[in-house]
């Protein structure tokens, strides 16, 4: 009887045993599960797909759009700013911009950016709309301004965007104008202008080009200087042409060898470390019969005295922007060297004048190509 008793004792004890413990790891399950259900959810910040031209580095191609890798990073509540009204063809236009901020997070700095432009009337229709990226990770950050101007010519008044990514020290500018009574973009983003704005902040047309046409200066690179393209704006059909002054192309012929302005080009020339020759012909064309050999030294006078090529300007469809997913400047209007082209350079050496080309002579002279960036690390 006595060895039934303990029995029973020891097994009372077994199951207070279990009983306590079962219940010491339910309450910590518990509490465990509403530390988890209590912890703030982190909106996710949405990337913006590259340029389609931007060549990316072999074996890091840039994925799609998706969310930020950082859970520290998230919006904050939308802003407004607003340019204007500017007065067009007897309306009234206001460009309102949306902002939003990004604050610090373990990847980059706070950051505050545009991410939707909208141009719209007294009545407050929105007449055209744009979206920018906006988002930050180990790598990079993309982050855009944006502005508002009158463009003044002599023949008609337009607006004129500029935009400028965080990445980028140059600007996009686009020009909007009226149209059959419509506010309508007359292209793409292009290259900056080599136009500054007044004292009163309105950028201004060189000169007229007929009743209904004015010109604007665009700075494009080539490689190794600047050059300077004059552009048509035809006020009256909405659209950019080249306004190039050679005979060729005021004849309608869209390929054609014309003059352009190089900018500052004594500013690119650098003399040779020794004694080397470059292959002057006496006119721009290859068949123009053998070229002389003319001796570079570094005491040689050397002078640039205008350069001669087939350019073209390019515009996709620029009626329509970019959907929020895609680049932001996808309709972005480009200018170069026609294809299957090249570009001719007057020189001026020891008093010897002719024309040489091709990269080979241009490294000769002290016109070299600025060396490929580093890839980041």
């Amino acid at each position: 009887m006595k060895s039934v008793r303990l029995f029973l004792t020891c097994l009372v004890a077994i199951v207070v045993i279990v009983v306590a413990r079962r219940t010491a790891q339910t309450r910590a399950f518990h509490q465990a599960s509403q530390t988890i259900v209590t912890r703030p959810v982190i909106p996710s910040v949405q990337g913006a797909t590259p340029s389609a031209s931007a060549q990316q580095p072999s074996g890091s191609q840039p994925s799609a759009p998706g969310p930020a890798t950082s859970a520290s990073v998230t919006e904050t509540k939308e802003t407004e700013q607003r340019f204007g009204p500017f007065a067009i063809s007897g309306n009234s236009y206001t460009v309102v911009l949306h902002k939003k901020h990004l604050p610090a997070s373990e990847d980059s700095g706070p950051l505050d950016g545009v991410v939707a432009m909208e141009i719209v009337d007294a009545a407050g229709a929105v007449h055209y709309k744009r979206t920018y990226p906006l988002w930050a990770d180990a790598e990079a950050v993309s982050a855009w301004t944006v502005s508002a101007y009158i463009l003044k010519g002599t023949n008609d008044t337009g607006l004129l965007m500029r935009s400028r990514p965080s990445e980028s020290s140059g600007f996009y500018e686009q020009i909007f104008g009226i149209v059959n009574g419509k506010l309508v973009p007359f292209c793409g983003p292009f290259p900056q202008m080599d136009v500054k704005p007044d004292a009163s902040g309105v950028y201004r047309t060189v000169r007229p080009l007929g009743p209904q046409a004015d010109e604007i200066p665009v700075t494009m690179g080539t490689g190794r200087f600047l050059i300077v393209i004059p552009i048509r704006l035809d006020w009256a059909q909405g659209k950019l042409t080249l306004a190039s002054q050679c005979p060729e192309l005021a004849a309608g012929n869209t390929h054609a060898m014309c003059q352009y302005q190089m900018l500052d080009p004594k500013n690119f020339l650098q003399k040779p470390k020794s004694v080397t020759f470059v292959r002057l012909y006496s006119s721009p064309n290859e068949n123009s019969g053998k070229p002389e050999r003319v001796i570079v030294k570094p005491a040689s006078q050397i002078d640039l005295l205008a350069y001669l090529a087939d350019m073209e300007l390019k515009q996709p469809d620029f009626l329509h922007a970019p959907l929020p997913k895609e680049f932001p400047v996808k309709d972005m209007a480009s200018i170069g060297i026609a294809l299957n082209s090249d570009g001719w350079l007057q020189v001026r050496i020891d008093g010897k004048v002719g024309w040489i080309h091709g990269n080979e002579d241009l490294d000769a002279l002290g016109l070299p190509e600025p060396p490929d960036e580093p890839d980041a690390p």
